[in-house]
């Protein structure tokens, strides 16, 4: 497993590592976490991807790798193998990072003078990995709230429950950076390969029809 995804294996690895570090440091845990005050205001703006390297709890770490091995390990594979290793590491990293930096704009927009409001987890960075896949392989099986389904109706599911939880505002979970950072995982691949979106309609298609 670590020959074909050592990308996927380091960044689980580090992020494991640094989590539980600040799991018992809470000074580490304040350095790190996002902070759109602190970024706009005092420049902190390393924190627009500290925070995917720390978790709430051990549930939210465990959840969140869990889910970033499941789709990234293969993601990973598939950049590899179209793109060469060095091609496809690189890629595989802009998307990672680049969908965890898009995840926090909606926070830097209605937050960024609200000096309480803190946030952390990779969440945005995995909901990018995540429909990538998804768009990618819209047939694959899937398992998502530990049911099972096509991709290209996990797609669906993500997107309505997370916009229901966003707009019901009853958690203290960022819905809209899942939102924000699946958009991005779309986009990313649509621009990295035009064809992938009516490929992925067709395969749809053909698959009711």
């Amino acid at each position: 497993m670590f020959d074909g995804s050592p990308v996927t294996m380091i960044i689980l690895i580090a992020t494991g590592f640094v989590s539980w570090q600040a799991f018992n440091n809470s000074s580490l845990y304040e350095k790190m976490m996002y902070n759109p005050y602190r970024v706009k205001h005092e420049k902190q703006y390393y924190r627009l991807l500290s925070h995917t390297l720390v978790h709430a709890d051990f549930f939210h770490l465990l959840l969140n790798m869990f889910v970033f091995y499941s789709f990234g390990s293969i993601m990973e594979t598939y950049f590899t193998v179209r793109y060469g290793a060095g091609g496809g590491s690189l890629l595989f990293i802009l998307l990672y990072v680049l969908g965890g930096l898009t995840a926090t704009l909606p926070a830097l927009r209605k937050h960024a003078d609200n000096y309480g409001y803190n946030a952390v987890g990779a969440s945005g960075a995995v909901s990018a990995m995540m429909m990538a896949y998804m768009i990618l392989f819209p047939l694959s099986e899937i398992g998502f709230f530990f049911i099972p389904m096509k991709a290209f109706i996990g797609v669906a599911v993500f997107f309505a429950f997370e916009h229901f939880m966003n707009r019901s505002g009853k958690t203290n979970i960022a819905h809209d950076a899942h939102i924000w950072g699946a958009l991005f995982g779309i986009m990313f691949i649509f621009f990295l390969q035009p064809q992938s979106l009516v490929a992925f309609f067709s395969s749809i298609r053909s698959y009711l029809f």
